[in-house]
């Protein structure tokens, strides 16, 4: 062979991989990103090529793809979304990208269980997610409704203007509620029933995350049954010199409260700088209850009359239909600003304002209450329920020897609640008011070494109460005073905590999660006046220290199977209004004797064990099934039990004799149950999913035992969608059991009173609703909840559940590409 020839061979050879390399070094390709049914642009969708990331979409579902191989297929992943492949050959001819949503979650990144983004399988805990699409789509009237919804947490009512959520037979102060990293109880959180939760605005809400089980290590105190955290819409920057600009926007009608909610969204977007405003409206009227009831029971719930005031006499009226339960209507706006600045590809920095106020809220049950064969009440009403939230948090991401990343929240809330009330033919008002301004800070760090995650931080808080309050006489316009709720002198809590916890990725089957935290609280209250109740003491002052840890198990057995075991302790020490509350007159339906709660400066602090056994299977993409069983020991645990007061069982309040109890530590408790959950996607079009919970709980005290109180009976959801080019249509059933009258526990705090002469009867019901996608900036949506208008309430709730209720929204969302 000549050299000639070889020479031309080895340049031809050496001409044709400049060719080759020249081909795949030069392709670069902007691509968009869309969600298939919504017509949105997708966030952080990667695309992977052998094992390489290449690229990830921004804010405005873009990027830009380099590099590409020929022949190597490209992965677009993302955990929200079925996973496609493409080839480079399809680039060429298509800049966008179509991908459907999935039900199928265990891949989705959570923040709850650790307050950093971690994989939800690579923890041992239960973790529930609601998603922005699925927020919108459930068209609820306020954040407890949401809760209700989903089928995975239990919500119980007082009035329509309400709802305490109960995760694992924990409610109100042993639940945590947390937005935006900042934690929303504070030391007035009560341990009956809760309405706080709708002061979060669920028009703002970018998802929420469900951890069940103590999460004392993370978040201490009060994270005895779990934590709901819920996250309001993110800044978004622009990734080019363009800005970004979305816009969201609705309006709501619903039937059985003939009432209507809006909200508008705006976010902005440059490089650097982000915002977002969001502003929602809601408006109610009474709310319509069912009418269909069971036949044993032809009477349960209804409203037969209501109170009129005329020429300064209280008149008793009858209601002209039983059915609307006069007096629950209320209004609501909530206000969202946050501002984002990007110092660098390391530094961010978010100031997030939170602002949200409602009008009078009737406390319904007391309403409905009778004393004689009359009213007990021509008024009873919470005033205006004001939550203010301003924080400030900084993202340092910048890897040092001690952390990779670093977050600190500063945050000052404000809460305002009072109740008002007025015994029938009385001209006395009485006024209580609250006030509670909360101080903290967080201190978040993570560090990876190697194989391990390590988190740690410190945090301390501290809660300001004032308790004023006066009795007004309507007729002649003149004031008095009154017994506080809380400490007339004043009361103050303050905690201060340091947590470490470790997540070891042994290999690609085993997970070991572990972590301790020590806490410290401070309790202070101040009883100046003895006008009303000469208590033996003048000043409250106590001091709890305790150490509490997790450690968790996650065995990946295959891609198909999964196992979890983990072991928590939970701790949660009385706050105000645990051990300093002056009153509650707890009053019993058609009952000439009530309870009265007081005052236990000795309360102690309640411990909570956990152990939690789950097993896991999902095939592919489309299958996904988990059962949950669950186990808590309580020991010191809080409950409202009988007292004396003066060496007396019972005493003179509000001109009724009542029954004297206090807030006790019992023997112990235990609560053991199992969750369930299933979630079918066998077509992309088709998605099956249902839930079911089972829930048990007793307390021992002086030897006895007796029912706990908040344990819900059996509850669930089933639902099954189908979507249809630009429909998509949802069949749901939402199911409750029987709480039966052994089952109720005689504290109060089930509401026995407002159940059947049986308990709290079973109930389904049947809904179905479809959303036409029209195109990118219009929908619509129309729900019909409870077909059969069936009449019913939840457990130890007080007002009855809605009747037939039709919801119509209309949705337009805008954004620049």
């Amino acid at each position: 062979m000549s050299q000639s020839f070889l020479f031309h061979r080895n340049r031809l050879a050496l001409l044709t991989s400049f060719l080759i390399a020249f081909v795949n070094v030069g392709f670069s390709q902007q691509i968009s990103v869309f969600d298939e049914y919504y017509r949105q642009p997708v966030f952080e969708v990667r695309f992977v090529q052998d094992g390489l990331l290449l690229a990830t979409t921004d804010e405005k579902g873009q990027c830009i793809l380099e590099n590409l191989k020929t022949d190597k297929p490209v992965k677009v992943y993302h955990p929200n979304y079925f996973t496609i492949e493409v080839l480079k050959n399809d680039l060429n001819s298509t800049d966008t990208i179509w991908l459907r949503e999935k039900v199928i979650d265990l891949d989705e990144e959570v923040v709850s269980a650790s307050r950093f983004r971690e994989v939800k399988q690579d923890v041992s805990k239960r973790i529930e997610i609601i998603r922005k699409t699925e927020l919108d789509e459930m068209n609820q009237s306020n954040s407890a409704d949401v809760l209700t919804a989903s089928g995975n947490v239990f919500v119980q009512k007082s009035q329509l203007g309400g709802g305490s959520p109960v995760i694992r037979g924990f409610e109100t102060n042993k639940v945590l509620l947390v937005v935006d990293g900042v934690p929303m109880n504070n030391a007035i959180y009560r341990g009956g029933h809760l309405q706080n939760v709708i002061t979060i605005d669920q028009a703002s809400l970018e998802k929420i995350e469900i951890v069940y089980g103590p999460g004392s290590v993370v978040y201490g105190s009060d994270a005895l049954g779990g934590v709901m955290h819920f996250y309001t819409q993110s800044p978004e920057y622009s990734t080019d010199s363009k800005l970004v600009v979305k816009s969201r926007s609705y309006g709501r009608y619903f039937s059985a409260a003939n009432g209507f909610s809006a909200n508008s969204t705006l976010i902005l977007g440059s490089r650097k700088w982000s915002s977002v405003t969001s502003f929602s409206y809601s408006q109610f009227d009474d709310l319509m209850q069912g009418s269909k009831r069971k036949s044993k029971y032809p009477d349960f719930g209804e409203r037969s009359f209501y109170v009129e005031r005329m020429n300064d006499t209280d008149s008793v009226m009858n209601n002209p239909n039983k059915n609307r339960q006069l007096g629950s209507g209320y209004s609501q706006y909530d206000i969202l600003q946050k501002i984002g600045f990007k110092q660098n590809n390391f530094v961010e920095h978010k100031l997030n304002f939170q602002f949200s106020n409602s009008s009078n809220i009737s406390r319904y049950d007391r309403l409905t209450q009778t004393k004689n064969g009359l009213p007990r009440f021509a008024e009873w009403y919470y005033g205006p329920q004001l939550r203010v939230m301003g924080s400030y948090e900084l993202n340092y991401s910048k890897k040092t020897v001690i952390f990779d990343r670093l977050k600190v929240i500063l945050s000052q809330q404000l809460v305002k609640e009072s109740r008002h009330d007025r015994n029938f033919n009385s001209d006395f008002l009485n006024h209580r008011n609250e006030q509670v301004a909360v101080s903290s800070l967080l201190l978040d760090f993570e560090k990876r070494i190697k194989k391990q995650e390590v988190r740690y931080g410190i945090s301390g808080s501290y809660n300001d109460v004032k308790s004023t309050a006066f009795v007004e006489d309507i007729i002649n316009d003149t004031t008095g005073n009154l017994d506080t709720r809380y400490p007339d002198g004043g009361s103050s809590m303050t905690s201060i905590a340091a947590y470490l916890t470790d997540a070891w990725h042994i290999n690609n089957k085993w997970i070991v999660n572990g972590g301790v935290r020590a806490n410290y609280v401070n309790l202070k209250a101040a009883f100046k006046s003895k006008e009303f109740f000469p208590f033996p003491f003048e000043r409250a002052n106590t001091s709890n220290f305790a150490v509490n840890g997790n450690v968790g198990v996650v065995y990946l057995a295959n891609k198909n199977l999964r196992f979890s075991l983990s072991e928590s302790s939970g701790f949660r020490a009385p706050n105000v209004d645990d051990l300093a509350k002056v009153f509650e007159s707890v009053i019993e339906t058609n009952s000439e004797q009530g309870k009265l709660v007081m005052p236990n400066p000795k309360l102690k602090p309640e411990y909570a064990y956990s152990t939690e056994f789950s097993i896991g299977l999902r095939f592919n993409e489309k299958y996904q099934f988990s059962v949950v069983a669950y186990y808590t020991y309580i020991n010191n645990l809080i409950a409202i039990l009988p007292s004396t007061f003066n060496g007396s069982d019972t005493i003179l309040y509000n001109n009724n004799y009542v029954n004297v109890y206090s807030a006790q530590n019992a023997n112990q408790g235990s609560i053991y149950g199992f969750e369930s959950t299933l979630k079918i996607q066998p077509f992309k079009n088709t998605i099956l999913t249902s839930s079911i919970t089972y829930t048990k709980g007793h307390l021992t005290f002086n030897g006895s035992q007796q029912p706990l109180d908040h344990i819900p009976p059996l509850y669930g959801k089933t639902s099954i969608q189908q979507i249809i080019k630009k429909f998509r249509i949802e069949v749901y059933s939402l199911y409750n059991g029987w709480k039966r009258l052994k089952d109720y526990s005689n504290s109060g705090e089930d509401n026995l009173p407002y159940a059947t002469a049986d308990g709290m009867p079973a109930w389904f019901t049947l809904n179905a609703k479809v959303g036409w996608q029209i195109n990118k900036f219009f929908s619509v949506q129309a729900a019909c909840e409870n077909i059969f208008d069936a009449n019913y309430r939840t457990f130890a709730s007080n007002i009855s559940a809605p009747g037939r209720n039709w919801i119509f929204t209309l949705r337009i969302n805008t954004f620049n590409k």
